[in-house]
């Protein structure tokens, strides 16, 4: 069972994938809604990946979140976003190695993207 914080500025969306992600059968280790929470909760709680949606509360992006993170912990890191292109435009030298699932999703595209990253990290770990 894999750890997993959700960071999601929509609760709805939050609880949705929340409900989803437990029947995958991993744990939801905590919710986050601006970059700058989704840190201090990473730190915190050491998850082995991060849902994390790119456009946030606060000032800071889901993308710059997500960098600030890794530093620390190296979770993996599934980007779920209705603007993907914004991964595309912000940082197109990392764009190739994301993994990014679109709003609104599928169960497959979801439980797929989640399978890939935990894989990636695992092999980067080991």
């Amino acid at each position: 069972m894999s750890r997993v914080l959700i960071v999601e500025d929509e609760q709805i969306i939050a609880e949705d994938l929340a409900v989803r992600v437990g029947a995958m059968g991993h744990e939801v280790v905590g919710f986050a809604i601006s970059g700058r929470e989704a840190i201090t909760l990473a730190g915190e709680k050491k998850p082995h990946l991060i849902l994390m949606d790119i456009r946030l509360e606060g000032g800071m992006t889901g993308i710059e979140a997500a960098a600030l993170i890794r530093e620390q912990t190296k979770p993996a890191v599934v980007f779920v976003t209705a603007y993907p292109g914004a991964l595309l435009r912000d940082v197109p030298h990392l764009a190739d190695r994301e993994i990014c699932v679109n709003k609104p999703w599928s169960k497959a595209q979801l439980e797929i993207a989640i399978n890939k990253a935990l894989a990636r990290q695992f092999n980067s770990t080991s």
